[in-house]
């Protein structure tokens, strides 16, 4: 018997009941019910220093790496500089057998409070990691934080689960909409990765719960400076690269994932290839869900290990490395919150080629190229061919992004004042 499967089916069977016999009207009742009772009962005080808690529940037990990782990281260590006075920044977790409390990190061995965290007037707690399971099991936790006088702030990526349900797992789905149902009724505002998924988070909460006002909303420029992302500047030396980067190659970061176009990248050089083509193809990222498929149509591919790599356990400073190498980006996501690889490769001033999707424009005065939404393989093959020639001929363009991390973490912090 799989007992872990088992445990979380126990844990989500209050969502699953919930789901199963509510209808939008109850939930709508159920969030304004929610929102009432987690009214503040106490107003600032100046009289002790303000702090941020900030919730990191799920990198500090297991940093995957992924993207959201490297945002959650970031946007620690940027908060944790002692540039931002004025603020008592503490990082929190909370995990099956304990509540919210805090933690030391990411230098474990530091002396920090380990109680269970308790509001003073003024303070705010920030739901920067994404920590579906720790805020469904003590919603009830921060409920009594924001009665006793503090703020809620959670950063949402993006509404995919709820979009595409197809792209997910049951279990991810159901976790999703159990967090988006609980921090709905509690948060004071949301921090978005774009402005996109702003949108987005206020025609859902308008449309699922009835709430157009209550809240607040705040987008967050992301910045892309992999080495910031790095808890121990130490081993930015110590990496090495494991294949040889002297020849021209092309790049897809990202976690193997339905949603990311794999597939139809790899049909697309198959033809260039086929016509001669001799660069690489070379895939960064973890296997996700839904894609066994793909991963034997990779592992079992004609070209795999010789124009076709995949890397599935890249450390962010061998990463830097590969992107600094590479002759371009491809990123053919059918759909993302933002997509942190497309600033990642502007900033290392890498040229891009783009799936045509709204998030993706933004960035069109960029220097990003895009390829039509609906393209088959043959026409991406088309377009990469052009935009590898428009490489080779230096004729491409690129602004590099403005915004570091530390710009990130002002922003948040002039979002919660």
């Amino acid at each position: 018997m799989d007992y872990r499967r088992l445990r979380v089916f126990w844990d989500l069977l209050p969502f699953r009941v919930k789901q199963a016999v509510a209808g939008r009207a109850f939930d709508r009742f159920w969030i304004r019910r929610q929102r009432r009772r987690s009214q503040q009962k106490a107003v600032h005080s100046q009289e002790h220093t303000r702090r941020l808690l900030v919730d990191l529940a799920v990198i500090s037990k297991d940093d995957a790496g992924t993207g959201i990782q490297r945002v959650v990281r970031a946007l620690a260590l940027a908060l944790a500089d002692d540039r931002f006075s004025g603020w008592d920044v503490q990082f929190v977790a909370a995990n099956r057998h304990s509540p919210y409390h805090g933690i030391a990190w990411p230098y474990h061995e530091s002396a920090v409070d380990c109680s269970e965290i308790e509001a003073r007037p003024g303070d705010v707690f920030v739901g920067l990691d994404f920590s579906l399971d720790a805020v469904r099991r003590y919603g009830r936790q921060l409920m009594q934080f924001r009665r006793d006088g503090g703020t809620l702030w959670f950063l949402v990526h993006d509404l995919l689960p709820l979009e595409y349900p197809e792209w997910f797992s049951r279990n991810t789905v159901l976790r999703y909409k159990a967090w988006l149902d609980i921090i709905a009724g509690i948060a004071d505002g949301f921090f978005c990765n774009s402005e996109q998924t702003e949108q987005q988070l206020r025609c859902t909460l308008n449309a699922r719960y009835g709430l157009s006002q209550g809240y607040k909303t705040k987008v967050l420029p992301m910045g892309y400076n992999i080495l910031q992302t790095i808890v121990d500047p130490s081993v930015i030396v110590d990496v090495g690269v494991r294949f040889d980067l002297a020849h021209p190659f092309f790049l897809m970061v990202g976690t193997l994932e339905p949603r990311k176009g794999h597939e139809l990248v790899i049909a697309a050089f198959e033809e260039l290839w086929a016509d001669g083509a001799v660069q690489p193809l070379i895939l960064v990222g973890r296997m996700g869900w839904h894609v066994e498929n793909l991963r034997d149509y990779i592992v079992g591919h004609a070209e795999f290990g010789k124009r076709l790599l995949w890397f599935d356990d890249v450390e962010d400073v061998e990463l830097e490395k590969i992107y600094q190498a590479c002759e371009g980006v491809i990123i053919a996501s059918y759909a993302e919150g933002f997509g942190l690889p497309l600033i990642e490769a502007l900033g290392h001033q890498k040229p891009v080629l783009a799936r045509d999707i709204p998030v993706f424009r933004s960035h069109e005065e960029s220097g990003v190229y895009f390829f039509p939404q609906n393209a088959s393989s043959h026409d991406l093959r088309r377009c990469i061919e052009s935009w590898a020639g428009e490489i080779e001929a230096g004729l491409i363009k690129i602004r590099p992004p403005e915004a570091c991390w530390a710009d990130s973490a002002q922003h948040l912090l002039r979002g919660i004042v």
